[in-house]
């Protein structure tokens, strides 16, 4: 062999090593044995490639969804007394147009009041959350229940209302509105004009006697659908006025300097709150409470949900690197003459390594190929066709969401590769120390 070819064969050329490797990956054996085995080590590679692929963007499009329906379901950041959250503060003390003009980028503010509270109809009770807010709450989607309706409106709880049929036939009177989410109305078996009771698990005697309240009737107005079943089951909106009778210790001074649990405000940026939470822990009397405080088991839930199930399958990865390494180990015995050929035309120990780490990462470039067009191919298909719908009443979605993440897809593709090259070690290893004189 002599010419330019003898020169890159000796000298161990890149190119002519990545060449060796590719036909060495592809030329057809007469006994198909090693072909099979290359065919098993690359669907290995593909089938974790793709199924991590597909796992991992259909878990990304649930929490995505989930995040997307949380952040319109509460406020991005909620400001709250740090003494006693309970007890809230005063309006008069920190009036809106504080937070107005330390944010006056956020695209809501607004006060309101939260008690855990006992709902009562007839013979149903059951606890919720009752919220109280202004009548002048925008369209901007500051809570889950602005724009979820499904009866009524927020302009119902302002009014004054006549129950449907009285729990107290001989007392009819005018009442106050309140809107009940529709698994939250299920449990008392409550509609839209029925007169139901609420509670206060926290008021005390002398609250009541002061003024406050231990029961209080209401009529149903409205009836809201979140899509979300921890809203829906257990929320219950009032006016802000109303929601004031349902703080601990309630007695008129509260109304009188205008006292709420919190200001809620949305961001911009939500997913970067670590600025305005800064600047509210200026203020000493007052502390944020982000929407990931809020939601933080859920979304350590999701994390770690989503870090077992991509580690469970890139086993299967790592199953098909230990077939790479098996099929190399055969190919280097199989081509022990081949070996000697090339150690006789010049090639060191360490190309002749070169070549079969390289022969080990083409196995293992060529099975993520095709696991990703196969896994982003099934991922186009589930977002765009909606092949797979999903059985109604047990999921809150119709179909299986999808996100495309090219970050992690990066990371599989480079596990992958790590995996393949490090299964071509030994067969390289054991390759390079081949005695060229000893031949088959």
């Amino acid at each position: 062999m002599t010419g330019p070819n003898q020169k890159a064969v000796a000298g161990g050329d890149r190119w002519f090593i990545w060449w060796l490797a590719w036909r060495q990956f592809s030329a057809r054996r007469q006994g198909g044995g090693l072909s099979f085995m290359t065919v098993v080590s690359l669907a290995g590679v593909a089938i974790g490639v793709g199924a991590l692929v597909l796992v991992l963007s259909v878990m990304g499009g649930f929490e995505f969804d989930l995040q997307r329906k949380m952040l319109a379901g509460e406020p991005h950041v909620e400001v709250i007394s740090s003494g006693n959250a309970l007890a809230g503060f005063s309006l008069k003390e920190h009036p809106i147009t504080q937070f107005k003009k330390a944010f006056p980028e956020a695209l809501a503010i607004e006060p309101f009041v939260s008690s855990d509270v006992v709902l009562k109809r007839r013979g149903y009770v059951t606890a919720a959350t009752l919220f109280g807010i202004r009548k002048e709450v925008d369209g901007t989607k500051l809570w889950a229940f602005d724009g979820a309706f499904i009866e009524g409106g927020i302009s119902d709880l302002f009014a004054k209302h006549r129950p449907r049929i009285p729990q107290q036939p001989n007392v009819i009177q005018d009442l106050p509105g309140i809107a009940l989410g529709d698994q939250l109305a299920l449990q008392i078996q409550a509609d839209v004009g029925d007169e139901i009771t609420v509670l206060s698990p926290q008021a005390s005697s002398s609250g009541a006697l002061a003024g406050g309240t231990l029961a209080r009737r209401y009529v149903v107005t409205g009836k809201i659908m979140t899509g979300l079943f921890n809203y829906d089951s257990k929320w219950s909106v009032v006016s802000i006025d109303e929601g004031r009778y349902f703080m601990p210790d309630y007695d008129v001074s509260l109304s009188e300097d205008q006292y709420v649990t919190g200001v809620g405000m949305n961001v911009p940026d939500p997913l970067n709150m670590d600025r305005y939470v800064a600047k509210i822990k200026k203020w000493a009397d007052l502390t944020p409470k982000t929407w990931q405080m809020t939601q933080k088991s859920l979304l350590f839930a999701l994390k770690l949900e989503k870090f077992t199930m991509g580690s469970i399958l890139m086993l299967i990865v790592l199953v098909a690197a230990f077939s790479i390494s098996g099929t190399m180990v055969m190919t280097v015995h199989h081509k022990r003459t081949q070996v000697s050929i090339l150690r006789s035309l010049g090639m060191s120990q360490g190309d002749i390594a070169k070549l079969f780490l390289a022969h080990g990462f083409t196995i293992g470039s060529v099975g993520v190929a095709l696991g990703l067009l196969g896994g982003i191919g099934l991922c186009y298909l589930i977002k765009f066709t909606r092949f797979f719908p999903l059985p109604e009443g047990i999921y809150y979605l119709r179909e299986l969401p999808v996100r495309f993440l090219p970050i992690e897809y990066g990371i599989i593709s480079i596990c992958a590769w790590v995996f393949a090259l490090l299964a071509a070690v030994y067969p390289a290893y054991a390759a390079a120390n081949l005695n060229p004189s000893v031949t088959e």
